[in-house]
């Protein structure tokens, strides 16, 4: 009979450990895929940015690899700068007439005058200028490279021939070199443009780079999820049905733990008879 009671008393034992086991078990398995699915989500929301902002250059990926490395031209942020964008509407918008005045002086006038009926010099008269024919002046004996020319003097053409006019018009008279300075070249055009009557408006200036895309990308984003959320989703539905799995699993297991321990306590315990016969 002792050995029958120990026997009962170690099955006991045993299913109060099983009984235990499975309720640590199933903590352990909550916390685990709440702990995954916190890593999930925090890189499903980040993910990319954080790639890219972390990414080193090519120089610096040679040096971790390699003990000796060398300066690799060309990588980096500066390659990825775009190019600066001449805007000519928008830089003439923002002119500063007077300095164009003093610029024209200083630089023209040994040539050119601007008044209205002022005599022809080496160069001709300019008043006017803007938007009139290249070789506008019937009393002006242009060279044959502006005749050939042809065409009306345009804010673009003006801004190509002031930078450059032997680049310009190949074989021109003019000895001028130009002016390679752009806020000095803008300057003098909107004064040209300030001593002619009815001149044509100045360009527009062109639209903000990504104005376009961004208002595409704003339409396409209030139709559908972002890429993040769309990663997110089936995501979150798996780790949810996972944790479901294991604790139906891990409580099916506890419940039959714990009627194998009642059944078999049940089927050695001693009968009040046998323990009066002892």
């Amino acid at each position: 009979m002792t050995r029958q009671i120990r026997r009962k008393i170690l099955m006991g034992e045993l299913g109060l450990n099983k009984i235990l086991g499975a309720l640590l078990a199933t903590a352990l398995g909550l916390f685990g895929l709440k702990t995954l699915s916190d890593v999930v989500f925090a890189h499903g929301g980040e993910g990319h940015g954080e790639e890219h902002a972390e990414a080193t250059s090519l120089s610096e990926q040679m040096c971790e690899k390699f003990a000796y490395c060398v300066e690799v031209a060309g990588g980096g942020a500066a390659a990825a700068e775009e190019e600066e964008v001449f805007d000519l509407g928008a830089l003439l918008a923002a002119a500063d007439i007077s300095r164009g005045e003093r610029t024209f002086k200083g630089q023209c006038t040994t040539c050119h005058t601007i008044e209205e009926g002022g005599a022809n010099g080496t160069g001709p008269n300019l008043h006017g200028v803007v938007g009139a024919a290249k070789h506008h002046l019937a009393d002006f004996n242009y060279s044959a490279a502006m005749t050939d020319l042809g065409g009306t003097w345009t804010y673009e053409d003006l801004n190509h021939w002031l930078e450059n006019p032997s680049s310009f018009a190949r074989g021109t008279s003019m000895s001028f070199a130009g002016l390679r300075k752009d806020p000095d070249r803008i300057n003098v055009i909107a004064y040209l443009a300030a001593n002619t009557p009815d001149a044509p408006p100045f360009p527009a200036p062109l639209p903000a780079a990504g104005e376009d895309d961004g208002a595409a990308a704003a339409e396409e984003g209030a139709e559908a999820p972002a890429e993040g959320e769309e990663a997110a989703a089936p995501v979150e539905d798996a780790v949810e049905g996972a944790a479901e799995t294991v604790t139906e699993a891990v409580v099916e297991e506890a419940d039959a733990a714990t009627e194998t321990a009642e059944e078999a306590f049940d089927e050695d315990a001693p009968t009040p008879t046998e323990e009066e016969g002892e």
